[in-house]
């Protein structure tokens, strides 16, 4: 393996690594939905080369921190098989991200959007399939999605929209600007050097 593809790998990594450790802060200050799973999960699709671990950081990711959760702290870690919808949604963003042809400041905004949308339908699909809160009909359907919204009123900005969408978009900002700025400074540096 080359130098390079090393250095970035780490690279990717560690911003990886600093999304575990948001959600692990942010849910603990009981911001619950302000956190960078989504971003890291489309940034993974789209920035790292083998596929195979673009789809497992962000699995292991969810996976560690809910470990995490269920052991050491007060908040339910693992709550069902309605997981599979969060975990499955996650795998979908990387999907997204890995058919992202022409990664620009619009297409990356757009795809953090739509998918912080996306996996508010998919997770709340899962409750409303997996659960006996509501009746299995196109009726049932409508009501966990407009359930679901209040459940957003005591995050940071007191909405789906504001704290999902926002989120979203901002944690996608936050590592695709510390990766263009890294690339810039970091690697383009030891390939001069080299």
């Amino acid at each position: 393996m080359k130098k390079d593809s090393i250095q970035e790998n780490v690279i990717i990594a560690s911003l990886i690594f600093l999304a575990i450790i948001c959600r692990l802060a942010t849910n603990q200050l009981e911001l619950w939905n302000f956190n960078a799973l989504g971003a890291s999960a489309l940034f993974g699709g789209i920035v790292i080369r083998n596929k195979r671990l673009a789809y497992l950081l962000p699995l292991l990711t969810l996976f560690l921190t809910d470990v995490f959760f269920q052991l050491f702290t007060s908040i339910q870690g693992f709550y069902g098989f309605q997981m599979i919808f969060v975990y499955g949604a996650f795998l979908l963003i990387t999907w997204i991200g890995t058919i992202i042809r022409k990664v620009n400041v619009l297409n990356v905004l757009l795809a953090a959007i739509g998918t912080g949308v996306l996996f508010f339908l998919i997770s709340n699909f899962g409750v409303w399939m997996l659960s006996n809160l509501y009746p299995p009909t196109a009726q049932g359907l409508v009501a966990s999605y407009v359930a679901a919204i209040p459940f957003y009123r005591n995050d940071l900005f007191g909405s789906f929209a504001l704290n999902t969408i926002l989120g979203n978009v901002f944690f996608t900002g936050v590592l695709f600007g510390a990766w263009a700025l890294i690339k810039q400074t970091t690697l383009q540096s030891n390939k001069q050097l080299a």
